[in-house]
């Protein structure tokens, strides 16, 4: 077989954490420090250990170092589904931050089940975690069957927002609701539809109360059009083709989630109308393909960078053994004026 190695069957010897620190002139209690960032390091002392570290081709063995400290250095995130963009988006938000900290991330998806939510979470507990990150899938977290009877230190992220004993993190859904109601009143609308999968979640109802405070404001509070239209695409545009033939249609429709939108250009599409021409719209979320197609979508999108960074903020400091109060931290939403919602034309009167 020619290699001496190759004979013996054994594979070349790897690299320790002696052999980097007799290579870098540093004790391997230095080398450690400077690997795992528990203790100090001279700027001097890390840049040798690191050059070391290259040239021998050591690799750091995380989960036996964290192990011996107590910890794994990972972070479990559950989030209800991975296939929409603002989903995706905090993902690579939290992934980055990981990265930063020294952390790994370990992804499950709870396909929007509260029992698979459950089971992702107590296995994910299994495999040691020193934190997680849930999107919850309904405001009652932690009573469906087989949920596990402890946590390790864990943060909610925009559903079950003010969760008796587990710090929350969300944006001001309530405050969305408005905006997009508003924007939609200061064009000049006064009939305007809302479109909503269901009334499951608090995130979401007060999103719809937030769109009746603005048509309240208004002087509008009997012209409120709630359109409940299933948890599904094709459900949602179904709803919307109804509302679309009634005799007095309305004039712009604000769709608030991600889902409802699509349902919503599906419903105009399929009715051959045009948006902002024969309906004006707003859409909820932020998507590459909101741009992408014209005209493009103006929408009320969650600020997922500011909200990955309070979330993951709060989890570090409780996973280093902060005592504080329970974070209660709700973040404003963003408008993003595009081209799918126009003032609303006069209605023009027949001459005599």
């Amino acid at each position: 077989m020619g290699q001496d190695a190759g004979r013996s069957g054994r594979s070349p010897r790897q690299p320790t954490i002696r052999d980097v620190a007799s290579r870098a002139g540093v004790s391997p209690a230095t080398v450690s420090s400077a690997l795992t960032g528990v203790r100090p390091v001279a700027a001097k002392s890390r840049q040798l250990v690191f050059e070391a570290v290259d040239a021998l081709g050591f690799k750091v063995n995380h989960l036996a170092s964290s192990l011996r400290r107590g910890a794994t250095k990972t972070v479990g995130l559950v989030v209800p589904d991975l296939s929409t963009a603002f989903y995706a988006s905090l993902v690579r938000e939290f992934e980055n931050h990981a990265a930063n900290s020294g952390y790994e991330i370990l992804l499950a998806s709870s396909s929007d089940s509260p029992i698979k939510e459950a089971v992702r979470i107590e296995s994910l507990i299994s495999r040691r975690v020193d934190g997680l990150l849930v999107i919850a899938t309904h405001d009652d977290f932690g009573v469906a069957p087989g949920f596990p009877d402890q946590l390790p230190p864990t943060v909610l992220i925009d559903a079950a927002f003010g969760h008796p004993s587990l710090d929350t993190v969300a944006s001001d859904n309530l405050g969305a609701g408005r905006s997009g109601c508003e924007y939609l009143l200061q064009l000049g609308h006064r009939d305007i539809a809302l479109l909503t999968p269901d009334l499951d979640l608090e995130n979401v109802r007060d999103r719809i109360t937030g769109y009746r405070q603005a048509l309240s404001d208004a002087g509008l509070a009997g012209r409120e059009r709630v359109i409940v239209g299933g948890r599904g695409i094709e459900t949602c545009r179904g709803a919307i083709e109804q509302e679309l033939r009634r005799p007095d249609p309305p004039t712009a429709m604000f769709a608030i989630t991600y889902f409802a939108t699509l349902g919503a250009i599906k419903a105009i599409q399929a009715m051959e109308m045009s948006f902002p021409d024969d309906v004006s719209l707003v859409g909820f979320a932020h998507a590459e393909w909101m741009t992408a197609i014209r005209p493009y979508i103006t929408a009320v999108s969650q600020a997922y960078d500011t909200l990955a960074a309070n979330a993951w903020h709060v989890l570090e400091q409780r996973m280093n053994g902060s005592d504080t109060e329970l974070a209660r931290i709700r973040l404003p939403f963003r408008m993003n004026i595009r081209e799918s919602a126009r003032q609303r034309l006069p209605v023009q009167t027949p001459r005599a």
